[in-house]
């Protein structure tokens, strides 16, 4: 279950990605359209976390490197957006939506990640 929220993270992060990548070839600045995408993928990125954090307490039986490993790659996601939010907010150009379709490919590779770490350490 946790790897497929992953992956629908990574699918939702990777569409909204495009989504501002293409805004910025077209030459359009980040709008508020595009800021509420990016609050709602937080959002399901948000959750996810808090599966994943319930799941490595309920579940158990991986190492503590593993679990240093997936809580970082989790405050990694949690942080990419809002990052890329300020810096996006300080460029009012069509590179604002370069930045903030860089943190949508970050998002999802973190997630990918994640993702691949619980799925390889699970509990056996």
């Amino acid at each position: 279950m946790i790897v497929g929220l992953t992956f629908a993270v990574l699918a939702l992060a990777l569409a909204w990605a495009l989504w501002c990548a293409v805004s910025a070839v077209v030459g359009q600045a980040p709008t508020v359209r595009h800021r509420i995408g990016l609050l709602v993928l937080e959002a399901v990125a948000l959750v996810v976390a808090l599966v994943i954090v319930v799941g490595l307490v309920v579940e158990g039986g991986r190492t503590t490197g593993a679990v240093v490993e997936i809580v970082g790659y989790l405050v990694a996601v949690l942080a990419v957006l809002p990052i890329g939010a300020a810096l996006a907010h300080g460029e009012r150009t069509r590179y604002g939506s370069v930045v903030l379709a860089v943190a949508g490919v970050t998002l999802a590779v973190l997630a990918l990640r994640t993702g691949q770490v619980w799925a390889v350490t699970g509990a056996r």
